[in-house]
C-alpha cells in the first residue's frame, strides 16, 4: 500500500450500523491487512470528531462509504462522502467505494456510481 496514505481504507457509516461495519473493518484487517481508519478506534476521549474525522479522511486512501437507509438519513455519512469525493472527483488518487448494506437505493449524486 501507498506509504503516502497512513489508512488504506477509511469506513464513513452511520451508527446505527456498527453491528454490520465492526465485522468489515476487522476482517478488511485481519484478512486483508489493510490499516482501516474506524470512529471507535481512532477517536478518543477528548479529542475533536470533526477534526479527527477530516483528518483520517485526508490520510486514506479509500473511503468506503457504507450505504443504508440509515447512512442516507446521516449528515455525517454524506459528509463524509461529499468531502471525500470533492478531494478528488475523477478517483485518480484516492477511491471512492459505495457498498450497500441494505435494499435501500443509492440517492442523489450517489445514483452515479458502480456499488457492490
Amino acid at each position: 500500500m501507498s506509504e503516502r496514505f497512513l489508512y488504506d481504507v477509511f469506513l464513513s457509516h452511520s451508527s446505527q450500523d456498527k453491528g454490520t461495519v465492526r465485522p468489515l473493518a476487522e476482517r478488511l484487517r485481519k484478512e486483508g491487512g489493510l490499516r482501516v481508519w474506524l470512529d471507535e478506534t481512532e477517536i478518543k476521549p477528548g479529542d475533536s470528531i470533526p477534526a479527527k474525522i477530516e483528518e483520517g479522511m485526508e490520510n486514506s486512501r479509500v473511503l468506503v462509504l457504507c450505504m443504508s437507509k440509515h447512512a442516507f438519513g446521516s449528515d455525517w455519512a454524506m459528509l463524509e462522502s461529499q468531502t471525500f469525493r470533492f478531494r478528488d472527483p475523477l478517483n485518480k488518487e484516492r477511491r471512492f467505494i459505495p457498498l450497500r448494506l441494505d435494499d435501500e437505493p443509492p440517492k442523489g449524486s450517489l445514483a452515479q456510481f458502480a456499488y457492490n
